[in-house]
């Protein structure tokens, strides 16, 4: 004769809450990594973004030589800015300060322009990547492009 055992039933389940938690903790670190990784790249984009501010404010300052000093120039209307003296302004800007690109990889000037003839068009674009890759992150790990705007009105 076999003597009933007090747990007969529960030897079925023995281990069940273990695996449970384990894919909680899975989920849990992989919810992280695609938290943080987002976070990141939006900082890198307000990185972008103030530099292009900057850019702009210093491609506002750029005078265009050429209608500055025209006879009957109107002086008194602003700063007149050209097409090029912008992009000018802008390129010394990048050359003199390296530093401000160097997180980003293929950081690139898209444009830099005047639409108007006094205020100052910037546009960038740079590649960055997540900061914690994960099997969920795999199809951006060649990175992620950015791209950010900012005009700037001469006075």
């Amino acid at each position: 004769m076999r003597a009933p055992t007090a747990r007969a039933g529960a030897a079925g389940d023995d281990g069940q809450i273990m695996i449970l938690t384990l894919g909680f903790v899975v989920i849990a670190l992989l919810l992280i990594t695609v938290v943080a990784s987002a976070a990141h790249v939006h900082l890198e984009r307000k990185r972008l973004l103030a530099l292009a501010d900057v850019l702009a404010l210093e491609g506002s300052d750029a005078v265009g030589a050429d209608r500055y000093y025209a006879p009957g120039a109107d002086r008194e209307a602003g700063v007149p800015l050209t097409d090029a003296a912008v992009r000018r302004s802008v390129d010394e800007y990048l050359r003199d300060n390296p530093d401000a690109t160097a997180q980003w990889d293929q950081f690139t000037v898209l444009s830099a322009t005047t639409p108007d003839g006094t205020s100052a068009h910037v546009h960038l674009g740079a590649v960055t990547h997540p900061v914690l890759l994960s099997w969920v992150l795999a199809p951006w790990q060649d990175g992620i492009a950015l791209e950010a705007e900012s005009t700037a009105r001469s006075s």
